[in-house]
């Protein structure tokens, strides 16, 4: 699992094989770079403005018989107002850094060129036969924004050497991604390998679309789990009812996540006690911003404080459930005949795995906060239920 893996720019990509010669670039979205462009530029101009503005006045006069009084911030205005302003020149230079580097991507049914635009201007030239390629690469990423965290799905043609490793296609959305990996590999005549935490485990191109089940049949599929000796891990629950059965997952109060949003908790009660005491100087909009940014990141962190995951095992299908006092709600479900996979699969961006339940149309991520031999234990607990 110390294999670098290889970077793509793009958030979505698809390099067509219908028409031959075909050709891609990987860079990152246009909407992405204005978005965030005009972002940037906002928290400049507010520090500019408000380090400019904010020069004339020393002190806050009120009318009538009142005494002037004097005004005295915990941080300095000025640095406060050069850290703003830094932090959109930050933004825009990232962006310009990002969006101008690309590969652009070239394949001709035999050969793969990759042209490297560096961010010195230089481009670099790779070329590469397709069949010194090792195969077909599915592997699932975590896009990490503040809290919100969403699956990309990458399948790229795998190779040694990471920078010949090119993106056939990208998305965060995961229906039929397993159908177009097993349809890349078909057609590319190549065996299909998946990232999981035992290494790359490669899938023969005449046992692709199997279900678990019909790969256990044919001995493709070892399952080796007795729950006589291999008891319910700590932090997990199974609970057997008398037509479904319920895998839970226990709440670890010091989880890394749970830490993070405590400590979110904290700085945001903090924050908001901080800029209570610099009211009169700011308006109203300005408050009502700074109140609203605040509470969205306290609920965000309430959300991961108090969700429970869970998956129920039904007689012809298994549903995912997110749980948030006392309420559930189905975040996905899945034919049993539709299961291809359940693989532990590592995320190389946090160096923690989850429990990744694949079918042709989309893929269940359950458990991410668990340690690996929980999630291996509870990949030998579904693939014993789905496949007895």
């Amino acid at each position: 699992m110390n294999k670098p893996m290889p970077r793509h720019y793009s958030n979505h990509f698809e390099l067509r094989l219908d028409k031959i010669p075909a050709r891609k670039t990987d860079r990152m979205s246009a909407w992405i770079f204005y978005i965030g462009l005009i972002l940037g530029a906002a928290l400049l101009l507010l520090g500019a403005y408000e380090l400019f503005d904010g020069v004339t006045v020393t002190r806050s006069d009120f009318t009538g018989n009142f005494p002037a009084t004097d005004f005295q911030p915990m941080i300095n205005t000025t640095f406060f107002d050069i850290v703003i302003m830094l932090m959109g020149l930050g933004i825009i230079a990232a962006l310009f850094c990002n969006y101008f580097q690309y590969r652009r991507i070239y394949f001709d049914g035999k050969n793969v060129e990759i042209v490297t635009r560096l961010l010195n201007g230089k481009k670099l030239r790779m070329k590469e036969k397709l069949a010194k390629y090792d195969g077909v690469r599915f592997r699932i990423e975590f896009a990490q924004l503040g809290f919100i965290s969403r699956n990309k799905y990458i399948i790229e043609l795998s190779h040694k050497n990471p920078e010949k490793c090119v993106p056939l296609y990208i998305s965060y959305r995961g229906k039929n991604v397993r159908r177009l990996w097993e349809y890349y590999a078909r057609t590319l005549g190549l065996p299909a390998l998946v990232m999981t935490a035992d290494g790359l485990v490669s899938r023969k191109i005449e046992h692709l679309g199997k279900s678990v089940k019909e790969l256990k049949k044919i001995g493709e599929l070892k399952v080796d789990f007795d729950i006589s000796t291999m008891p319910v891990p700590k932090n997990a629950a199974v609970v057997w009812r008398s037509d479904k059965i319920v895998l839970k997952i226990r709440k670890t109060v010091w989880d890394a996540y749970n830490v993070l949003a405590i400590a979110v908790i904290t700085c945001a009660a903090i924050l908001i006690k901080f800029i209570e005491n610099l009211a009169p100087n700011l308006n109203r909009g300005g408050f009502m911003i700074f109140y609203g940014v605040m509470a969205f990141f306290i609920i965000m962190a309430v959300i991961i404080l108090f969700r429970k995951d869970k998956i129920v095992i039904k007689k012809y299908k298994i549903v995912n459930v997110h749980k948030f006092f006392g309420f559930s709600k189905k975040h996905g479900e899945m034919a049993k005949a539709d299961i291809e996979a359940i693989d532990i699969t590592p995320n190389p961006a946090t160096g923690r795995c989850f429990v990744s339940i694949i079918s042709d149309k989309k893929t269940i991520v359950f458990g991410k906060k668990l340690p690996p031999e929980d999630l291996r234990w509870i990949k030998n607990f579904l693939l014993y239920e789905l496949t007895k």
